[in-house]
Formats: structure tokens, sequence, C-alpha cells
């Protein structure tokens, strides 16, 4: 059985296509984001626009898994606080976010649909080896 390590509380994939508009507040217009990867716990994410560590932000995503059986996007809101300032990438700042705000039953589908999904991209994986 193949073991890998986790230090996180959640497990991560960068696999899936993710939409993002990010916003400081009500009264701060709606910019785009990049989401490299996320995690029930929170993303990293690339945008024009610069923040500091411990900013709160509010991100309207549209998830798409790329999974068989999911036909549509699943849209979530949730309130994440900057981590850290990652650096530049592709010229565009990236920056990690921890979610402080989040349903419990978002971070439950995010959580699952990681785990089936990174598990079946494993299995796939090590089937082709046989082939």
């Amino acid at each position: 059985m193949l073991r890998t390590p986790i230090n996180r509380q959640y497990v991560r994939t960068g696999n899936w296509s993710v939409s993002a508009f990010v916003s400081r507040d009500d009264t701060d217009p709606w910019s785009d984001a990049l989401v490299l990867d996320i995690a029930a716990g929170g993303l990293l994410f690339i945008t024009d626009t610069s923040y500091e560590k411990g900013d709160l932000l509010r991100f309207d995503l549209q998830i798409d898994p790329m999974t068989p059986g999911i036909s549509r996007k699943i849209p979530m809101k949730v309130i994440g606080e900057i981590i850290s300032n990652r650096g530049i990438r592709d010229g565009k700042q990236a920056f990690s976010v921890k979610f402080t705000e989040i349903s419990k039953e978002d971070r439950i589908r995010i959580d699952e649909l990681i785990r089936m999904t990174n598990y079946k991209y494993k299995v796939d994986s090590e089937v082709d080896s046989f082939d």
C-alpha cells in the first residue's frame, strides 16, 4: 500500500478547474483570481491585485472537479485570510489563504471530492503501469 505523509489537515489538489472572483468587502470591486490549488482548509491563488498578510477576502468560486458523474460546476462562497505572500508566479502575485468562513457542508464536499478524485487518479496511474 502506498503511503504519502500529509503535513496538512486536508488533502490539496491542483487538478481541478476553479473560476474565482475575490473582493475585500462589499465596497471593493470583484477581481479575477486564478486558483492554483484548493483544499477544504484553504487555497492558493494568483492575481494582479496586491494584498497583505491578514487581509480578509471574500471568494466567489465555481469549482469544476472534472470528474465523471459531476456534470456541473459547484458554486461556493467563502471568506479567507491571507496567510502568506508566495511571491510572483507568471507575472502575478501569489497568495495562500486559510478559509475562516465556509459552511460545514462545503468543507466536507471539497474534502470528499478531492479524496475521491485523487484516489481515482492514483489508481488509474497504477493500472497504466501494468498495460
